[in-house]
């Protein structure tokens, strides 16, 4: 027995949720999607709130350093237009998922509605 189950008034627990990242696990395999460079990043498609999101569903791609800063500033019309392009790519593939497990168009529509909270098709 540990001291604070000992005592009158125990230690609260943590309630609060370990944020997920994506870390330098096998980062030596992963390759540049665009340069071929090995030691490529891992870049979550969805940003700010539904980061955690994309971690959860795989709405990532590998990028070498440059080409992540240069997708995180998102300020060049590349970017812009790469950004936009793997949105769609990956509401695509999860419409197209859902689809096939017996949804209809509709409703795996308002599925990633509710997930990402936005349609970029």
């Amino acid at each position: 027995m540990t001291y604070y189950e000992s005592c009158a008034f125990s230690k609260p627990k943590n309630k609060r949720k370990n944020k997920k990242t994506n870390g330098y696990k096998n980062k030596a395999k992963r390759i540049c999607c665009y340069t071929g460079e090995p030691f490529a990043e891992r870049h979550e498609v969805f940003r700010g709130p539904n980061r955690q999101i994309s971690i959860d569903n795989g709405f990532q791609i590998d990028v070498c350093r440059a080409m992540h800063e240069e997708l995180q500033a998102n300020v060049t019309e590349w970017a812009q237009r790469e950004n936009l392009h793997w949105k769609q790519h990956f509401q695509q593939m999860y419409e197209d998922k859902l689809i096939a497990s017996g949804m209809t168009s509709k409703q795996a529509r308002d599925m990633w509605l509710k997930l990402i909270g936005r349609n970029y098709l």
